[in-house]
């Protein structure tokens, strides 16, 4: 499959191609009306083909017939460019990127052997085909060819699969990521307040913690449902993410008593969806580990936009921890709140540190490409 972003790029190039490859013939055949009139007319045939099927629009490349008459015409009207002239091969480029990106597996070996017979054809339109020893020649070059750009189509295949195969394997770690994320760290707070219910001898704080047990379980609720839908933060739904991250402080801060200080500097910007819920994610792990572990009494966030780096910092002056100890132990205990945070900012890119000594507070520390 043709990465979107690289869709545009491939359709302009052979435009390009048979724009130079026609700007050459008029060059060289200026005055050879002939033989340049039906070539022209050919060029403008080809792009006009490539044209109006528009070949790398999702429409076109879901209906697998459509792609093969496209491709299969493409290699005809290249063919018959080269029978006139050997320099026409250079169209093969844009065809064998059609031929590659477009026509699915294994029917894509078909669709470029032929294109690399054309191609053949061209690199041998000097060698006389009248002697036995020419026609040997031009059928080694062809079969060169052929071998060559089949192997390539044989080893990018075999690369599609492992990456596909390690894509499975990241979204597993996604999702793993995202359950823990959602689920149980709501979970985890819902018992928090729940203890801390328990054990208030005062009524009215026995029901604040009540509360915000069953605001938890709201929320946790909510935050499933939406992840069986999209994996998609709801915060993230109603507002943009300085906002959203802004909610998520407020609402923290509300909850626990805790006060927080917000900054946002730097002109704000649209980040890939990616992006918005890897910072997003972090400020909510980073606020759940200060409310359970660190005793802070302040925090402060910030959320800077740079030019080409979006960067958040938590930081508590609570009682402070030994990372290595922390992410050692988590791993021992199949916990997943530290490492959930690098895995997810590391996966875009991006870096995070954690900066914490006992005693001393705790700052983490995300980036991602903006």
């Amino acid at each position: 499959m043709v990465d979107p972003r690289w869709r545009t790029a491939l359709a302009v190039s052979s435009f390009l191609v048979i724009g130079a490859i026609a700007a050459f013939t008029l060059g060289i055949r200026w005055g050879d009306w002939p033989r340049l009139v039906p070539e022209l007319i050919l060029c403008a045939i080809y792009a006009g083909w490539v044209l109006v099927f528009r070949p790398f629009r999702e429409t076109w490349r879901s209906r697998p017939a459509v792609v093969g008459v496209f491709v299969s015409v493409a290699i005809l009207l290249n063919l018959t460019l080269v029978l006139f002239d050997g320099w026409f091969g250079f169209l093969a480029i844009a065809t064998f990127t059609f031929s590659y990106a477009l026509v699915p597996w294994p029917w894509e070996l078909a669709a470029v052997g032929a294109t690399a017979v054309v191609a053949g054809l061209a690199q041998s339109s000097s060698i006389s085909r009248a002697t036995l020893i020419g026609a040997a020649e031009v059928a080694a070059v062809i079969a060169i060819n052929v071998i060559v750009m089949c192997g390539m189509a044989w080893g990018l295949h075999l690369a599609q699969r492992t990456t596909q195969r390690a894509s499975v394997e990241a979204e597993r770690s996604r999702l793993a990521r995202e359950i823990h994320d959602t689920l149980a760290q709501g979970f985890a707070g819902i018992v928090t307040q729940l203890q801390a219910a328990e054990q208030a001898a005062d009524p009215r704080v026995r029901r604040r913690h009540s509360d915000a047990a069953l605001t938890l379980a709201r929320d946790g609720l909510a935050e499933a449902r939406r992840s069986v839908q999209a994996l998609r933060p709801p915060a993230l739904d109603a507002a943009r993410l300085p906002e959203a991250v802004a909610n998520v402080a407020r609402s923290w801060s509300a909850r626990t008593g805790i006060p927080i200080d917000l900054t946002t500097d730097g002109p704000e910007r649209v980040l890939p969806t990616d992006a918005e819920v890897a910072l997003l994610r972090t400020t909510q792990e980073a606020l759940a580990n200060v409310e359970r572990h660190s005793g802070a009494r302040r925090v402060a966030l910030a959320l800077r936009y740079e030019q080409h780096t979006a960067r958040l910092e938590i930081r508590d002056d609570g009682r402070g921890f030994d990372p290595a100890v922390a992410v050692a132990t988590q791993h021992a205990t199949n916990g997943f709140g530290l490492v959930a945070m690098r895995e997810r900012i590391e996966s875009l890119a991006g870096d995070l540190v954690v900066e914490s000594s006992p005693g001393h507070g705790t700052a983490v520390r995300a980036a991602v490409p903006a």
